[in-house]
This record gives C-alpha cells, structure tokens and sequence, in this order.
C-alpha cells in the first residue's frame, strides 16, 4: 500500500514517496509539515481548544529516513496555548512547528465586509499537464484541479488539491492534515518567475484559521510578490467547498540561476 510514512514504534519512516522536487531522496515539505500538524492536532483534541495558527520553520533539508517528534507546551492558558512540535532526525533537528491554540467560544459576530462569491468546485477543474504532475514523487501522489491559472506559467492561479494516500500508514487524512499538505504548494501555484532563470525556497510557512477545514478538497488560491535583495511573500487564501476557512503567508527568498544551467 502507498503511504508517505511507516510509523516504527515511537518512530515514523518516510517511504520512497515522500520525496520532494530538489531530490526524490529528501522530504517534500508538505510531507514534513503534515507529520507536525498530526501531533499538534491530537493534542487539540484532547484539550477541546481550536487549531487557529502554525507556524513552520524549516531548517534543514531531510532525507528519507525515521523520524520522532518532541512536543512541548510553551503556554497552558485558560483561553490560548501555544505548543511547539520538533521533528528529529536522530538528535538533528529537521523543523519546528509553533501553534497557537484557542478555547472554542459560542457565536460569532456577522461578517457583511466578507462576500464570498464562491468557487467552482474541483470536479469543474482541470488537472495540469503530466510533465507538471511529475515535479516530486510526493506530488503524484496529489490530485489537482485548477481552477485559474495554470502551474507551468508564472502568475497568480487557484487549484484544489487532495493527498490520496494516507500520510501515515492506518490512518485516515483529516482535513486539517490535507490544509497544511496543500498550503506547501501554495509558492508553487503562485510562482511569479521563470524557472529556468530563478530559484526560490520557503523556509517557513504560517497558516492562520478562522473556521475548521471540512473535506478532503482544499483549494489553493494563490499569489506572490517580489521585493527587495531576492526577497518575497506569497500570500493564499485556503477553501473546502464551503467557503474560506485560512490565509498563509510563506516568506520567499529568490536566486538567479547560474548562467550556465540556464543554457542547458
């Protein structure tokens, strides 16, 4: 059976398709970010308060190997908690996730500055052309449906996207493990260059929610800015087929290829 990771006791091992785009040797990021998410959202249920924002730092690229996670919790409040998730690779730390938790309140204020128009629904979008699907063994492993846009052209756009195997072996993918999956892709969907003359990395990603993800879809609607000194965000808003539900804010930085690998 296809999964992204084996758990092995206390231990989680990355199989073959978790590789990401640079090597088919190293994690992809959304593999790396979903396996932090699984922790801080057990722990979000156990207490009854809401996931309402991670952070993600990046630190080191990650081969394919067995992994711990390390939780601590930095604040036990009566209305906030913020807890911190290290994924390990032996004493190595690979990342960091910091999420802040919040107690589930009753109503919530109307929102009349708020107007959704709504989507179109994934079955309505087309899937990118194979050569784009093939960008990571990990990617080929997600369903996509854009919807605005396209992946091979630089430019804002919008696809839904679905993992369709389990990220761990046995379990089932929530829809907050499939928000964080897809949120790494968010740079992708809306990358602004050529990239045969451009690279660029996120090396951390933030996911701030307003509601509860529902379903297995989860729509990416994305765009990125270019600053300063190879500086840039990408900013995205994620939907299920309800509506909005979370914004994500990736810090970007740009390199110009070598000349000599832009005319190979």
């Amino acid at each position: 059976m296809t999964v992204i990771f084996r758990p092995e006791g206390l231990l989680f091992r990355a199989t073959e398709h978790a590789g990401g785009p640079w090597s088919p040797d190293m994690l992809q990021g959304s593999a790396t970010t979903a396996l932090m998410t699984r922790e801080v959202e057990r722990l979000a249920k156990a207490s009854g308060f809401a996931v309402r924002r991670l952070t993600f730092d990046l630190w080191r690229p990650a081969g394919l190997r067995a992994f711990r996670l390390e939780t601590d919790m930095l604040r036990d409040g009566r209305k906030a908690k913020t807890m911190q998730v290290r994924l390990l690779d032996g004493d190595v730390e690979i990342g960091r996730c910091t999420a802040l938790l919040t107690v589930q309140g009753g109503d919530s204020p109307p929102d009349p500055f708020s107007k959704d128009a709504g989507d179109a629904a994934p079955e309505t979008g087309m899937p990118p052309p194979a050569f784009a699907q093939k960008w990571s063994r990990y990617f080929q492993n997600v369903s996509v449906r854009l919807i605005d846009g396209a992946l091979e052209r630089p430019g804002p756009a919008a696809a839904w996207m679905r993992l369709d195997v389990p990220m761990v072996e046995g379990e089932t993918n929530t829809p907050l493990l499939q928000a964080v999956q897809a949120a790494d892709f968010a740079s992708g969907v809306g990358q602004i260059v050529d990239m045969r003359a451009w690279t660029f990395i996120n090396p951390e990603i933030s996911l701030y929610f307003f509601r509860p993800p529902e379903g297995e879809w989860i729509l990416i609607r994305s765009r990125t800015r270019a600053g300063a000194n190879g500086a840039g965000l990408t900013m995205a808003t994620l939907s299920d087929r309800t509506g909005p539900f979370a914004e994500v804010l990736q810090a970007m930085t740009f390199e110009r290829r070598a000349a000599r690998a832009q005319a190979s």
